[in-house]
């Protein structure tokens, strides 16, 4: 157990893919049983919105319409989880030809919340990964029988689909994980076709000069963000991507159309909605543990979480982190 402890604090420091995969598995048990979805995203906050549930279903509502899947007909999720975000789009865009969940949690492929459609074999739709642990499972739904749900189990940086595959490619709340980007953006440019539009949700740092100019990517820019992001430095798991680096490696291949800025409707009203339920939360999972050991780490990582709700509330409010929304065109 001491040594499952030290892994989980050594993979807030290497955040490598592996590692990425073992924290979801770790948070996400706690994650579902504190939103009671199988969605794993911050949410879009409005003056409607009253749960997790409606904010996480309300961000993947503003990224389909920002997407124009009204139009799509073949979509890559890439970074998918357990399905939430497609499990929605699936619903609400009738026509989808085919809809596939990326992801290099093979676990959350195989929990995924679409469970209420049959297997197919069928191939002609997705490649096979070349992970060792490799699925592909093509699922029809039976809502809408000509729409293909397929599941891959492959890392974004080398995505398992022949040039000009897709008309469509998403990363919600992914995007940071990915080592590198630019190895992500130079395989989404391989996979989209002429016209196809990438969009990316993701959380951002904000750091630039005073005359607006970007900075470059130096030991003092990551000391810096050490600095400005505190406690997020190390629980924030994923890149500290800055905004201007990321819209710089996008335009090597696509032409940026829109970027929308919404830190303000994500962070605090998320900080505020967990502050509110806090006390709920730590009696859900603190109650049911037996094991006083278990209490101690669960009781620590639970006020890991509040310090770090606080604050990233407090550098979105200052301006140094946002969330953003980036539609690019393949042209």
């Amino acid at each position: 157990m001491l040594l499952n402890r030290i892994n989980t604090l050594l993979a807030l420091v290497r955040r490598n893919e592996r590692d990425v995969v073992n924290l979801y598995q770790l948070m996400t048990k706690y994650s579902r049983l504190f939103t009671g979805t199988s969605m794993i995203n911050f949410g879009f906050w409005t003056h409607e919105t009253n749960t997790i549930q409606q904010a996480q279903q309300a961000l993947c509502a503003f990224t389909g319409n920002f997407a124009e899947l009204d139009f799509a007909k073949r979509i890559i999720d890439v970074g998918s989880g357990f399905s939430g975000p497609a499990e929605y789009w699936n619903s609400e865009y009738k026509l989808l030809d085919n809809l596939i969940c990326v992801d290099i949690n093979l676990h959350a492929l195989k929990t995924s919340c679409l469970t209420n459609t049959r297997y197919s074999h069928d191939q002609k739709h997705v490649m096979e990964s070349s992970l060792d642990n490799n699925v592909t499972i093509t699922k029809h739904n039976s809502n809408h029988c000509d729409s293909v749900i397929s599941f891959v189990n492959a890392t974004a940086t080398s995505l398992p689909f022949a040039n000009s595959f897709a008309d469509r490619i998403i990363a919600l709340e992914s995007a940071q994980h990915f080592k590198s980007f630019m190895h992500f953006i130079n395989e989404s440019h391989r996979v989209l076709e002429k016209g196809g539009i990438i969009v990316i949700a993701i959380p951002v740092v904000i750091n630039t000069r005073a005359n607006g100019m970007p900075i470059k990517h130096t030991l003092f820019d990551s000391l810096r963000n050490v600095r400005v992001l505190g406690i997020l430095s190390f629980t924030w798991a994923s890149e500290h991507y800055e905004l201007n680096r990321i819209k710089s490696i996008i335009s090597n291949h696509f032409t940026i159309k829109e970027t929308l800025c919404i830190g303000k409707s994500v962070y605090g009203p998320l900080t505020d909605f967990y502050v509110q339920d806090r006390e709920k939360f730590r009696r859900m999972i603190l109650e049911k543990q037996s094991s006083f050991i278990k209490k101690l780490a669960l009781d620590i990582m639970e006020r890991t979480v509040y310090r770090s709700a606080l604050k990233m509330k407090e550098v979105s409010q200052s301006g140094d982190i946002d969330y953003v929304l980036i539609k690019a065109i393949n042209e």
